[in-house]
């Protein structure tokens, strides 16, 4: 495994990257432009992101069963079918 230095505030953050992930970086690196760091920065704060908008929606949904508020499994399909137009 290599490290990946990720900048911080504090300072830096070495990250040991298996080597296949490490090529993946790298050719995303070259695809857009930019560098290693970038990449892996962006897609680091892309995931912390969505599993903190993810943790809350489950928070959100676990309160509403809590409540008693529940859809029925026809509901969800319903609601499904209109979204995704299946």
């Amino acid at each position: 495994m290599t490290g990946v230095y990720i900048r911080s505030y504090a300072g830096r953050m070495n990250l040991q990257v298996p080597p296949e992930l490490e090529a993946k970086l790298t050719r995303l690196a070259t695809e857009t432009g930019r560098s290693v760091d970038e990449v892996a920065l962006d897609l680091l704060a892309s995931s912390i992101d969505h599993d903190e908008w993810f943790r809350s929606e489950v928070q959100k949904g676990r309160a509403s069963a809590r409540e008693g508020r529940l859809l029925e499994h026809e509901d969800v399909v319903a609601r499904m079918d209109r979204r995704y137009r299946v």
